[in-house]
């Protein structure tokens, strides 16, 4: 016949380590609780299992009774559409000498213009043409 035992475990890495391997749920739940104490600020579980088989421990199957979870309540919560539920920040008003330039500004909100810095890529493509030519004169192959 299978054996039930109860377990107090935490996560290691990818997988759970158990703490403790008791035969009763009183001792499993006390365990358990003195894991909470020690092992506090990460998560802990106990688990009730149900060893398939007396000649391998390995195999067995598990349900879960306790968990402790210190994030439990610090996940966010999901929204029906992405976004559309956030609070939107309060853009606080700019406060000294230079209030109101273009850097004291949050990101430019969608239906504000950008400049476009049409002189820099002028340059950049009279550069570009000139080494070009440059390069032609120079170095013919």
């Amino acid at each position: 016949m299978a054996e039930r035992k109860y377990a107090v475990q935490r996560p290691k890495g990818a997988k759970w380590e158990t703490l403790s391997l008791v035969d009763d749920l009183g001792q499993g739940k006390m365990e358990f609780r003195n894991a909470v104490n020690l092992h506090g600020a990460g998560p802990v579980r106990l688990i009730q299992v149900d060893f398939v088989s007396d000649e391998a421990l390995a195999d067995f199957d598990w349900r879960l009774i306790e968990l402790h979870d210190p994030r439990k309540g610090d996940r966010p919560k999901p929204t029906v559409v992405a976004g559309s539920e956030r609070a939107k920040p309060k853009q606080q008003p700019a406060k000294g000498k230079g209030a109101g330039t273009a850097k004291s500004r949050g990101p430019a909100s969608p239906d504000e213009k950008v400049p476009v810095p049409v002189k820099t890529y002028m340059l950049a493509f009279l550069f570009g043409a000139v080494s070009l030519a440059a390069w032609a004169l120079f170095y013919r192959t």
